[in-house]
C-alpha cells in the first residue's frame, strides 16, 4: 500500500491531486461547529474521491497535548499517520476533534494543568475536559451520520487519552460498531472517567493494545480493565514504554483484516 502523507501548517488546507502527487484522490477538510453548550468544536474530514456514501466512518482520538492533526502529520511518534492511512486506503470515512483545551481549542490553561491539578486531588477540570469531548464526538455522530446515513459502521480508535475517551464513547453510544484502543491509561484519580468504569458496557469488538512498561496504566491495571470488559477484546502487548512501536500498526491492521469487513 502506497502510504498518504498529509503535511498540515499553521491551518486546514483542503488537499487535492494538484497540490501533491502523493495525496491524489484524496482530501481534508476543516470541521467547525458549536456544541450545545456553546463550546467551539474543531476538527477535520478526511476522505477520498472514492469514497462511498455508505463507507464506514472511522472516528479518531487523540492523546494528551495532541490534536486531530495526530492522525495527519507526517512522522509523528506514534504513527499515527500511519493508521489513518490504512483507514483511506480501505475505504473509511475519517473524522477526527482536537480534545476540548487542545490544539484549537486551547483558550487558557494547558490540558497539563488539568493533569496536575487531578493528582493534587482537583480533577473538575480534567473530568470535564474529557466529558465535555466525548459529548462533542456524540454531537459529531448526529452530523456526520444524518448526512451520510446509509453508514453502517462506526470504528472508534483512540490512542491515550484519546483511548481513554474511546472506551467512554463505546460505552455510552450504540452507534459505534467497533473500537480499537492503543495504551488507555487508568485514570483511577478520576473514577468518573476511568476506562474501567466504563469497560462492562463495552460490548462491540474491541482490540485492546497495552505495553509492558506503561508509565499511566500498570500490568496489573490492564488486566483488570481486561476482565472487565463486557466482552472479551482481542489484546495485544508490546514490550515498551506508553509510546508503542511502529510495529503496533500491523496489529491494528490484521484486526482490521479479521474483524472490520
Amino acid at each position: 500500500m502506497k502510504k498518504t502523507i498529509i503535511r498540515i501548517l499553521a491551518t486546514f488546507v483542503v488537499v487535492t491531486a494538484a497540490s501533491a502527487a502523493s495525496f491524489a484522490g484524496t482530501y481534508v477538510q476543516q470541521l467547525g461547529y458549536d456544541a450545545p453548550d456553546g463550546n467551539r468544536i474543531t476538527g477535520f474530514i478526511y476522505q477520498s474521491e472514492g469514497t462511498k456514501a455508505d463507507a464506514p466512518l472511522a472516528v479518531m482520538m487523540h492523546g494528551l497535548m495532541g490534536s486531530s492533526l495526530y492522525w495527519l502529520a507526517e512522522d509523528n511518534l506514534m504513527y499515527g499517520d500511519d493508521v489513518t492511512a490504512e483507514l483511506i486506503e480501505r475505504g473509511f470515512r475519517v473524522v477526527a476533534l482536537d480534545a476540548r483545551a487542545h490544539g484549537a481549542r486551547i483558550v487558557d490553561e494547558k490540558p497539563i494543568a488539568y493533569v496536575m491539578a487531578a493528582r493534587n486531588g482537583n480533577s473538575a477540570a480534567y473530568e470535564a475536559m474529557i466529558t465535555g469531548t466525548v459529548g462533542d464526538y456524540k454531537f459529531l455522530l448526529d452530523k456526520i451520520l444524518k448526512k451520510y446515513s446509509k453508514t453502517k459502521q462506526v470504528l472508534v480508535v483512540g490512542y491515550s487519552m484519546g483511548a481513554q475517551m474511546g472506551s467512554v464513547l463505546a460505552a455510552e453510544d450504540s452507534r459505534v460498531t467497533h473500537l480499537v484502543t492503543m495504551v488507555p491509561p487508568a485514570v483511577r484519580n478520576v473514577a468518573a472517567v476511568s476506562p474501567i468504569r466504563f469497560a462492562p458496557d463495552v460490548k462491540v469488538p474491541w482490540l485492546l493494545i497495552t505495553a509492558e512498561r506503561d508509565e499511566y496504566s500498570s500490568r496489573k491495571q490492564n488486566e483488570e480493565l481486561i476482565a472487565a470488559a463486557g466482552v472479551a477484546p482481542d489484546t495485544a502487548s508490546f514490550d515498551s514504554k506508553h509510546v508503542l512501536p511502529a510495529a503496533y500498526v500491523k496489529t491494528v491492521k490484521g484486526w482490521l483484516d479479521r474483524v472490520v469487513r
